[in-house]
């Protein structure tokens, strides 16, 4: 097959978005399709166009048989929403214009996050006069609710509705990474034509409870300390308060608390660990890919908390499915669908939002009692060997590609 990708997120930006598409992609490719690949310019996550690619329209790199066309993008190193959206409204534009001379695929594989990519790819699919796949990861346009950008009676809600629903209904075919994520398509456009949950997964090879984390442990000089840790963006929906007040309720000389990522967040972060009490803590700004692997095989624990909102209560987010691969046992201040996974196959451990006491007397628990510490450890990377195997993800991409196509002809 031919199969374009319209996407805001690739290699080399970094985030999870990015590496699971990169990955699609190159597996896709592997497996004998001719994949190109409409994307941004390298941006993300610090908003900042690297040299080489700047005052430039458009770059064009084969990378292993890939052809990735990257297109200018205004950017912006401020975290305001009304920034993003600039942002992601000029790779609309720019995209629309270098997909009209792209050459005609057999289908169209689209990343609808965000909508204006989705809408992009909508016009390149009607002026081809192909059919698209629109992949759905996150919850829209709800989300612009919940991160308060708007009001469900707005007008500006409606049309980002309107938009939305435009993009979804026109599809050949939807992939969600939720099933509750397709009954929220479901209610808002009616029956899907095609549509289908494909869970996210991980390389198993690249993830697994044997990484070495020394040379990670070195560069960043971490000693031999036990490490819980973070990895993210800093994001709004982070409770790093309460994060931080846990941090310095468990203050040891074996341990250290480790915040690697940035975002809205990052200053007032590293602010708060100038404190005394948060001495036996360090922040780490944004890896790239390729050292993810190893800072899970330095982390002992990894734990987050998240203010409470109704989308994350929905949400598995990308990371912890690295953690469990890893065999990392984990700790979430978060009510939902994590917690109810996580509790009931019991490998990894959940309190209630805002709840410093219990966030702390858990990490305890696992720093103090090896056979507990054990027993989250292996469950999580045995339900990670039967549930998050790459290689089936990507089969079911490419069955839903192939049926898209062969229906199209």
């Amino acid at each position: 097959m031919r199969i374009l990708f319209i996407t805001h997120y690739f290699a080399p930006d970094s985030g999870a978005a990015s590496n699971r598409l990169t990955q699609l992609a190159e597996m896709l490719h592997q497996r004998g399709h001719e994949v190109t690949v409409l994307t941004t310019m390298p941006h993300y996550p610090t908003g900042v166009i690297p040299p080489d690619y700047r005052r430039r329209f458009t770059v064009i790199e084969d990378r292993a048989g890939l052809r990735v066309i990257q297109v200018w993008l205004w950017t912006s190193t401020s975290s305001k929403v009304s920034r993003r959206l600039i942002s992601q409204l000029s790779f609309m534009m720019t995209c629309a214009i270098r997909g009209m001379f792209v050459k005609r695929p057999d289908v169209i594989f689209i990343e609808n996050q965000p909508i204006f990519t989705g809408l992009a790819g909508w016009f390149v699919s009607k002026l081809k006069r192909r059919p698209y796949v629109l992949n759905v990861s996150d919850y829209w346009p709800e989300y612009l609710v919940v991160a308060g950008v708007t009001k469900e009676t707005s007008r500006m809600y409606r049309a980002f509705k309107w938009l939305t629903n435009l993009t979804q209904r026109d599809a050949a075919g939807i992939v969600t990474l939720l099933d509750d994520l397709l009954v929220k398509i479901e209610a808002r456009i009616g029956k899907v034509k095609s549509g289908r949950v494909i869970q996210n997964a991980v390389n198993l090879t690249r993830f697994n409870p044997d990484i070495d984390g020394t040379a990670f442990r070195e560069k960043y000089q971490l000693g031999d300390v036990r490490l819980i840790t973070f990895l993210g963006v800093l994001g709004p929906h982070i409770d790093l308060e309460t994060m931080l007040q846990v941090a310095a309720k468990i203050k040891r000389g074996d341990v250290k608390f480790v915040f690697v990522g940035s975002g809205a967040q990052s200053e007032w972060l590293k602010q708060a660990l100038t404190k005394s009490e948060l001495s036996h803590c360090k922040s780490i700004d944004w890896i790239g890919a390729e050292e993810v692997p190893g800072f899970w095989g330095a982390t002992d624990i990894h734990f987050w908390a998240l203010h409470h909102n109704e989308l994350d209560k929905m949400r598995f987010q990308a990371k912890l499915y690295e953690a469990l691969a890893t065999g990392t046992p984990t700790v979430i201040a978060v009510d939902g669908l994590m917690s109810q996974v996580l509790d009931e196959h019991q490998m990894g451990i959940t309190v209630a939002p805002y709840d410093v006491d219990a966030l702390t007397q858990q990490l305890e628990h696992l720093l103090d009692d090896p056979d507990y510490y054990h027993r989250i450890s292996q469950n999580a990377s045995e339900y990670a060997n039967a549930h998050f195997n790459i290689e089936k993800a990507v089969d079911a991409y490419e069955s839903m590609l192939k049926q898209i196509a062969d229906v199209a002809f």
